[in-house]
């Protein structure tokens, strides 16, 4: 995927919220947002709060034949939205919500921060509940990114709450919670419970 402008993501996520589709932003698009990074490479990640995007596919697919986009799958079997704008943007987003072992607490996304971009209101995990739910993926790709966290954290790049983590970390059962935790400190991302 070719890098894109925050630009092109705002116009794609205000096209979905016309639509009915939006949500918060789960993905790394969380703390490259927060960095101020002007181009974004990766997808961009959201959790539904407006449609399930497992019952309500005819809903995406006739959202994304509105506005010019096709759709695709993720690796749960969701959709995702493959849009390329006028300016050549190619922005791909995917929906998902909790199934299977994809699990994203309730008060994570009650708690999400809104940040305004561009003049559009962009609602996105706070980045204690991002660290935590990458933790809990614990893939090799998930921990590499951990790394590169704790490195931007040690560097005063990126700010985080240790106490707000050790607190979100309660949302968990307790055998989940210690091997979270497990995963941060081997990030060097250190949190006792």
């Amino acid at each position: 995927m070719l890098p894109y402008s925050v630009s092109c993501l705002i116009e794609v996520l205000k096209k979905l919220n016309a639509e009915g589709i939006g949500g918060v932003i789960i993905g790394s698009t969380v703390y490259a947002l927060r960095l101020g990074v002007k181009e974004l490479e990766d997808d961009v990640d959201i959790f539904t709060t407006t449609i399930s995007p497992v019952f309500d596919v005819d809903v995406v697919l006739g959202v994304a034949e509105k506005i010019g986009c096709q759709v695709g799958s993720t690796e749960w079997g969701t959709p995702s939205i493959e849009c390329v704008l006028s300016s050549g943007c190619d922005v791909v987003v995917e929906l998902y919500e909790n199934i299977h072992d994809f699990y994203v607490p309730q008060e994570m996304l009650e708690g999400a921060e809104t940040l305004n971009i561009e003049g559009f209101e962009v609602r996105m995990l706070k980045i204690e509940d991002y660290v935590i739910l990458k933790a809990r993926a614990g893939r090799e790709q998930d921990m590499e990114t951990l790394s590169y966290i704790s490195d931007l954290i040690r560097s005063k790049v990126l700010k985080i709450d240790l106490k707000t983590l050790k607190e979100k970390l309660r949302l968990f059962e307790e055998d989940e919670r210690k091997l979270i935790a497990r995963r941060l400190n081997a990030a060097d991302i250190k949190v006792q419970i």
